[in-house]
């Protein structure tokens, strides 16, 4: 009721402005579908937003009444923040995409808004990780023929080295006061599968991706998400890895506790991705390689990829296995717990929330720190800042799913770490969570 109230009084007050047209738009706004409702809605809006977002949008930041008849997603981010008169003006140039879920506990007819959603290509970053860690429980527990134990010990072989030489960055670390240990001699760390997926889904860590990337190889992991029926999902590379360098993963050994080693060989990929069916590959108007600068837009053909929607069922299917929009992930519920917990933000204090949860500081300026559930992946590289997240109120049960992104880099120049996100992408995502958390987790029951 706050919420239709506060839409009527919005249009009302536009009747000083222009009286001819205000019934007409009062009752639209009225009418539009309350998101606490449980309308069975497959999709509020078309993958353009309804054909009225980017294109009515003003460009002015000071825009306080929004479009009557917009689709209801544009009309409440306007209506909670003038500062999406600008953003959604510029939605193309942004390469803004949203795409919101409610949850209904009651029905399996879950109402969903949509934004430009895939309207072109984004960059995932780390927001892909999550696909991984399915994918390598689900590979290592058909090697095992029963759930891997989460303890399994990784021993990475480097190449064209005797023995098991450890990489790097997998070597136990010298101690202080202790003589240097010769790279020839050193040791393994004790790094376990479990340990390896919650650093990867916590803390973002590019070395766990790529330990796990190379226990199920570059062919297996595309294989597992086409059979998953991920269609849109390509993993052409490691992190920080070129792709023509991803596709040879060295041998592996893992020692599940009480259970005989599973040695994996080296493997040479010669596995074809489809091409990437985004448009919009070519981004920005230059780039850094290698500290020569390229005058011309960067390929992301041969960049990992994946479409808002997978992004978003990933979650769908973790979180409600059960539900029709979910895929089966073939999990056990213990995995599926695991990847959960790594995924849940520690909500101790906001600063420590917004640092990997870009919509946190948003959500929690409506909703108390003590009954706010966030599960989350988000990613941010070459401009591209995004979040697929999961927020409930702990005391009302009210959800959603969010996923969003935008890109922001206003030179132009990718790799020059000379970004927009802190001018723009973490304000927009804040402001997106303070939207729809007060829109739809905390608003009144019509």
């Amino acid at each position: 009721m706050r919420w239709r109230l506060r839409t009527i009084a919005v249009m009302l007050g536009g009747c000083l402005m222009a009286l001819a047209g205000c019934r007409e738009g009062s009752e639209q706004a009225a009418a539009a579908p309350h998101p606490s409702a449980g309308v069975a809605v497959t999709s509020a809006t078309s993958a353009n937003g309804g054909g009225t977002a980017a294109g009515t949008a003003s460009s002015s930041s000071k825009e306080a009444v929004p479009p009557a008849e917009e689709p209801w997603l544009q009309h409440t981010l306007r209506a909670s923040d003038p500062r999406f008169g600008q953003w959604l003006g510029q939605a193309k140039q942004l390469r803004l995409q949203i795409l919101v879920t409610v949850v209904d506990d009651t029905s399996d007819n879950w109402t969903r808004y949509e934004f430009r959603v895939d309207d072109e290509y984004f960059y995932p970053a780390s927001a892909i990780k999550t696909f991984l860690a399915v994918a390598v429980l689900r590979h290592t527990s058909g090697l095992l023929a029963g759930d891997i134990p989460l303890g399994t010990r990784i021993l990475r072989c480097r190449f064209n080295k005797p023995g098991c030489r450890p990489f790097r960055e997998d070597a136990k670390k010298d101690e202080p006061g202790h003589p240097k240990v010769p790279e020839k001699k050193k040791k393994h760390q004790k790094l376990r599968i479990g340990q390896e997926i919650r650093k990867m889904l916590s803390y973002s860590d590019n070395d766990s991706f790529n330990r796990l990337y190379d226990i199920i190889g570059h062919r297996e992991l595309n294989e597992a998400m086409a059979a998953l029926g991920f269609a849109s999902v390509r993993f052409h590379h490691k992190m920080n890895v070129p792709a023509k360098w991803s596709r040879t993963t060295p041998r592996v050994t893992l020692l599940p506790v009480g259970k005989a080693a599973i040695r994996i060989p080296l493997r040479k990929s010669d596995y074809q991705l489809a091409p990437t069916a985004a448009t919009g590959l070519d981004i920005g108007n230059a780039y850094n390689d290698g500290g020569k600068l390229v005058e011309s837009p960067m390929s992301f053909a041969e960049k990992n990829a994946v479409s808002l929607r997978d992004l978003q069922r990933i979650n769908i299917s973790l979180l409600y296995p059960d539900h029709p929009l979910a895929a089966p992930l073939g999990l056990s519920d213990a995995q599926r717990a695991h990847i959960i917990k790594a995924m849940t933000a520690r909500l101790s204090s906001r600063k420590r929330a917004a640092e990997h949860g870009p919509l946190t500081p948003g959500m929690l300026d409506v909703l108390p720190i003590k009954r706010a559930r966030y599960i989350s992946k988000s990613g941010r590289a070459y401009g591209f800042h995004l979040e697929n997240a999961f927020i409930q109120d702990t005391q009302t049960k009210r959800a959603m799913f969010v996923t969003v992104v935008v890109y922001a880099n206003p030179n132009g120049v990718l790799n020059d770490d000379d970004y927009g996100y802190d001018d723009t992408s973490k304000p927009l995502l804040a402001a997106v969570g303070k939207a729809l958390t007060g829109a739809i987790i905390m608003s009144e029951s019509p």
